[in-house]
């Protein structure tokens, strides 16, 4: 045989081998599952929080409030935190409002209290920062949801 004969058929074992190694790898892949949400409960009775910070006096019904606290919130069917905080204005009395996109609801504003000038309402659970929007965030029993009004930092 020639010497590019051989060379071709090098190149041909090299590739099948490649490739052989490629197929034999996914097969052995663990089967890994990727959620951006939690397994969502049939119900969650929660708590939502609205903390105004020093913008209380712009709220409309809760004027001059810094902290208002809605125990019991019960939410079905849809336990996410966007859920609880219209159950929450619902059952209370004040208004929510929010943007559709395509990642889901954005509140901009509690009991008329909008986010502009670089403050906005960070959404909190459990006190910690929410890494997820309220459309996303799955609640369980006894989960805080916290709408604080802050300046942004970014």
């Amino acid at each position: 045989m020639s010497s590019e004969t051989l060379q071709t058929l090098g190149i041909i074992l090299l590739l099948n081998a490649v490739a052989w190694g490629g197929y034999v790898a996914l097969q052995e892949e663990p089967d890994i599952v990727y959620r951006y949400r939690e397994i969502a409960a049939e119900s969650a009775n929660v708590t939502v929080t609205l903390d105004f910070g020093d913008a209380g006096a712009n709220a409309t019904t809760f004027v001059n409030a810094t902290t208002v606290n809605f125990a019991g919130i019960v939410v079905t069917n849809d336990t996410s935190a966007y859920a609880a905080t219209i159950a929450a204005a619902r059952a209370n009395g004040f208004a929510v409002g929010v943007t559709w996109y395509s990642f889901g609801p954005y509140v901009h504003t509690l009991d008329g209290v909008a986010g502009d000038s670089g403050r906005y309402w960070e959404l909190n659970h459990n006190g910690a920062y929410s890494m997820v929007g309220a459309g996303d965030l799955q609640l369980q029993d006894g989960d805080v949801v916290m709408w604080k009004y802050v300046v942004a930092d970014w």
